[in-house]
């Protein structure tokens, strides 16, 4: 089969309640247990919380072929799960999957046509060094990922519902590496809305684990999980200076994505979030806000969401003390695991 030029037609699902019926069989319990944990805890119980409007892990994507195969992919473990129906499809689809290049800015969101095609600008795939083959070489043309495809079906094992199964685990440093793709993005953004480029890639690796098309319950989209419309029609409104709400299509390109992100951080900066004297807990008010709202903000800090009153308290707290209220005392317990977990990511990227 020539994966150079063929063209695979592949509707593309993220995990959620409305998305596809999984097999969960077909997976080996670790796996079925994370799949499982995504579709059925809308009350954020787990580790990684769903939001308040039931979205699950965006990091998670599901690829679906007519049924005869379906591919896992979380961004945040760099787990792979493959099955299929038989072991000559479960080796396309290991070669569809290794081979893809996923960025939307190169195929359509929605239906992922030209799925399992290697980019004519960069002649790389969309994994390239995320994904190594058996003998630790990274994949770049179809006779290795064929090769690899081989070795790995080799050690299928068959579930009870008749359908063979692999498992890749993506090279250690696949984080960092997917990352690096849009670093030059983000300085570019952060340079234009004066926002901090750790901030930014933190932010992007909390809500997306840089996976382009994360799509979650809430319709929040792509690396930055913008939600059209709010912070797309507040970017327009505000730093474009009309009303427009953005398509799918425009905030799945990382390049939009990146820029209405940055745009919206300045915002909540510069507006939603002024009188609040302190860089430091500015920056920690706006990590808040990005995934609760300013609206909660206040909220936590005043039974009446009175800003002048919320302002006072920060403005009187230390920089610790105001951490401590953000991570303790936030309405939103998702909220308060937010700031931990950017701040945390923004230590690796402060010499960027």
């Amino acid at each position: 089969m020539n994966y150079r030029f063929a063209i695979v037609y592949i509707l593309l699902f993220l995990v959620s309640p409305l998305a596809i019926g999984i097999d969960y069989d077909a997976y080996d319990e670790d796996v079925a247990a994370l799949l499982w944990e995504y579709k059925n805890d809308p009350d954020g119980s787990a580790e990684f919380d769903a939001d308040d409007e039931g979205s699950f892990k965006p990091s998670v994507l599901v690829f679906n072929d007519m049924a005869d195969s379906d591919t896992v992919i979380d961004f945040e473990t760099g787990l792979v799960v493959i099955t299929a129906t038989s072991i000559a499809r479960l080796e396309d689809a290991i070669v569809e999957v290794v081979l893809t290049q996923i960025d939307p800015a190169v195929i359509d969101a929605k239906t992922a046509k030209d799925f399992g095609l290697v980019n004519d600008k960069t002649n790389r795939p969309f994994f390239w060094k995320q994904i190594l083959d058996h003998k630790g070489q990274p994949i770049d043309k179809p006779w290795r990922a064929e090769m690899f495809a081989e070795h790995l079906s080799q050690n299928a094992r068959q579930s009870s519902s008749g359908r063979f199964k692999i498992k890749i685990t993506m090279a250690e440093e696949h984080k960092n590496i997917a990352g690096g793709k849009y670093i030059k993005l983000a300085k570019a953004a952060s340079r234009q809305h004066n926002v901090s480029v750790s901030l930014m890639m933190a932010i992007m690796e909390t809500e997306s684990s840089f996976n382009p098309m994360a799509r979650s319950g809430s319709n929040a989209l792509g690396l930055m999980q913008i939600k059209a419309n709010t912070a797309g029609r507040d970017y327009f409104s505000i730093i474009q200076g009309y009303k427009h709400t953005p398509s799918s299509t425009y905030l799945y390109k990382p390049g939009n994505n990146i820029e209405v992100a940055a745009g919206y951080l300045r915002i909540l900066g510069t507006r939603y979030l002024s009188g609040i004297r302190h860089p430091q807990k500015l920056e920690y008010a706006i990590i808040s806000s990005y995934n609760g709202g300013a609206g909660n903000l206040w909220r936590s800090l005043d039974k009446n969401a009175n800003k002048t009153k919320s302002l006072a308290r920060i403005n009187k707290m230390t920089v610790s003390e105001f951490y401590w209220f953000l991570t303790n005392r936030h309405i939103r317990g998702e909220t308060r695991n937010y700031l931990k977990k950017v701040s945390n990511k923004q230590k690796k990227y402060q010499n960027l």
